[in-house]
């Protein structure tokens, strides 16, 4: 009997793809189709499906609503006009920034692109242009086609952190429940804190994305093996990064020993809760090194993408349990929305106690890459100068304005670049457990 998962691959729907169904219950069966078509187009991520899922129905409604009923194949440049004033030009409360504005333009640009290829229109309802731009890394000029709607004032670069200290506030009073000044609060009710806690500081001394730490296997997670090290070295599977693109990743010793504490008491007793009914689950072998489906196929773990990995079972049949790291209460895998959520509640329950916080999960990897690097600058550079004398030619020439060169080095494809830079440094592990080693000292013994 085929399995229902077979039926929806043979139908071209993946794990996680968006369907916009219309609030009138109708659809349409080629703007559900240009998803399916998105891995071939260049967009494989999840989250940016979803992006464009978002930005597309907001578009669709605005037809429906103000644009006398057209559909999304109707369109033309008076309603792109239309569309710009009603969302760049309203009133302030209904206004959204050039940035949102320029990544709605983008997802739709994406769509009418694909669908004249497919002869579904004859053209976008997009004017076009022409600017020249130099090639990367040569002289070379070329002409590049760009879209006209979108706005030059939108900033490239929207990048938010926080500092070790309103970190710290944000996990133990917002994840943990804990009061200001640290002591517990007798009317604290939150559950699965110190799990969620502990996952806060996977991202933030890692700078993991929210789908990477949350795709992690429990058989897959490295063992310290090194006497006296302070992280221990993990290859980040390509099916689960951005992008496709594996690489390596360090993850505190201090943080590998919480999560072991993790798996033997909270794991181990959720795990106990489970209620197993899977549709076409993938068995872990012996080795953990490979899964096997119901008709014996095997698989390399490292060969699956988020969406497999929720399949994964441990033991055997009756006495099953999921493989991934994180569970929920019930023995579930924990979903992106509830870190999500979990997050939110935190920065509500801080700003109960007047802590002005707005933490995301990709804060933290924000957080991560502003401490490291700013710590990394200041391990190599701290033997030439006094990092104090703020006003130091050489301090001016070598650091200028750190922020504004994080922003450029920070963002979902400038990190694997930072990665490849300090991995051609000569010292580049030493600075890096240098670096990690502040960054433990200031934070050990606050997880427990």
């Amino acid at each position: 009997m085929t399995g229902a998962l077979d039926i929806a691959e043979r139908a071209g729907l993946i794990d996680g793809m968006p369907f916009i169904l219309m609030d009138d219950g109708s659809y349409d069966p080629n703007l559900n189709r240009f998803f399916r078509a998105c891995p071939g187009v260049g967009a494989r991520s999840p989250n940016t499906w979803r992006s464009y899922a978002r930005d597309i129905l907001v578009w669709a409604r605005f037809l429906g609503e103000r644009r006398g009923g057209k559909t999304v194949w109707q369109a033309d440049r008076h309603d792109v006009l239309a569309f710009h004033r009603a969302r760049r030009l309203s009133d302030a409360a209904f206004r959204i920034s050039a940035a949102s504005w320029n990544r709605s333009v983008a997802a739709l640009d994406k769509l009418y692109r694909w669908a004249v290829e497919e002869a579904i229109t004859t053209a976008s309802p997009f004017s076009y242009g022409v600017a020249l731009r130099r090639a990367a890394g040569t002289r070379a000029v070329l002409a590049v086609q760009t879209n006209r709607a979108r706005e030059r004032a939108a900033r490239r670069h929207d990048m938010r952190y926080i500092d070790l200290g309103r970190y710290l506030l944000f996990r133990d009073v917002g994840l943990r429940g804990r009061l200001p000044d640290g002591s517990e609060d007798p009317t604290w009710r939150g559950r699965n804190g110190e799990r969620n806690a502990l996952f806060a500081e996977l991202l933030v001394t890692t700078g993991l994305r929210l789908t990477e730490a949350g795709s992690l296997l429990l058989t897959e997670l490295p063992r310290s093996t090194e006497p006296g090290s302070r992280s221990v070295p993990f290859d980040l599977p390509g099916p689960i990064a951005k992008g496709g693109r594996p690489r390596r990743i360090r993850i505190p010793r201090r943080v590998l020993t919480l999560i072991g504490d993790y798996v033997d008491l909270e794991r181990t007793i959720t795990s106990a809760r489970s209620e197993l009914s899977m549709p076409d689950p993938l068995w872990l072998t012996p080795d953990a090194g490979k899964a096997v489906d119901a008709a014996g196929k095997r698989v390399r773990l490292d060969r699956l993408t988020p969406g497999e990995r929720r399949r994964v079972l441990i033991g055997a049949l009756g006495k099953a349990q999921h493989a991934l790291l994180w569970l929920t209460e019930g023995g579930q895998p924990v979903p992106s929305a509830t870190w999500e959520a979990a997050f939110r509640r935190a920065c509500a329950r801080c700003r109960r106690f007047g802590i002005d916080l707005d933490v995301t999960p990709h804060t933290l990897r924000h957080t991560f890459a502003v401490s490291m690097l700013s710590m990394l600058i200041r391990e190599q550079i701290g033997a030439v100068f006094d990092p104090q004398d703020r006003h130091g030619a050489a301090y001016r020439r070598i650091l200028g304005d750190p922020l504004q060169k994080l922003q450029h080095l920070l963002g979902h494809a400038s990190v694997t670049s930072t990665y490849i830079y300090l991995d051609s440094l000569a010292e580049a592990q030493e600075l890096v457990d240098a670096a990690a080693d502040r960054w433990a000292e200031e934070t050990t013994g606050d997880v427990e």
